[in-house]
């Protein structure tokens, strides 16, 4: 369960949202403000300054992030078993809201060749560091020993993480900052486009308490 999660919430999302590369001409001025578009857009679900730097519509950018959703689901595990659909479509609410909680700031832009480089820097989530042993003991309990089917099992271990991991939202703890450097380079097509290896690093900065 927690390498489900730590792989459902650092990359699944981000890369489908950043694959569209920038349609507008960048400067050092402007990488920065479309490296932030990007994470706000993968992150907040806020689509408007995306939308502009890649001339992408509201239902693009709502898609591709819902499509992260997606997968962010199909990591979790939950899809596919016989947990409820109300249980469900509450982890789908829980892995948006935790993304939106994401803390990171876009540096400068330096010029790199035919790109840029920006620094972003991230606080990584501390509050997940310990649900596998908060877990454990629940699973030790009366109410668990009397669980007699798998279906059941799915059911009961699914809702108790998720008390788990919704009640630590309240006050999420965040860890030292780290900085990423995120170069962005023209593609094949000469389209400016975030580099997805440093994608990759970002998120694992950001998540790294949960890996």
């Amino acid at each position: 369960m927690k390498k489900r999660i730590s792989f459902m919430i650092a990359i699944a999302v981000c890369f489908s949202m950043l694959l569209s590369g920038c349609g507008k001409k960048l400067t050092t001025e402007n990488a920065p403000d479309y490296v932030k578009s990007a994470l706000d857009a993968c992150y907040k679900a806020d689509f408007d300054a995306y939308m502009e730097f890649t001339k992408s519509t509201q239902e693009e950018a709502e898609e591709l992030y819902e499509q992260g959703l997606d997968a962010n689901m199909e990591a979790s595990g939950i899809v596919g078993t016989s947990v409820s659909s109300e249980l469900q479509d509450q982890y789908r609410q829980l892995f948006a809201d935790i993304l939106n909680i994401s803390k990171y700031e876009v540096g400068e832009a330096k010029e790199d060749g035919d790109g840029f480089t920006v620094e972003v820097t991230v606080e990584p989530f501390l509050m997940f560091n310990n649900l596998e042993q908060e877990l454990l003991p629940l699973l030790d309990t009366e109410e668990a020993k009397a669980l007699t089917t798998q279906e059941e099992m799915n059911q009961f271990v699914f809702q108790k993480m998720y008390e788990l991991m919704t009640s630590k939202l309240d006050a999420p703890e965040y860890g030292d900052s780290e900085t990423v450097t995120v170069h962005i380079q023209p593609d094949d097509d000469g389209i400016q486009t975030i580099n997805e290896d440093d994608l990759a690093t970002l998120d694992a900065a950001m998540y790294s308490a949960i890996l």
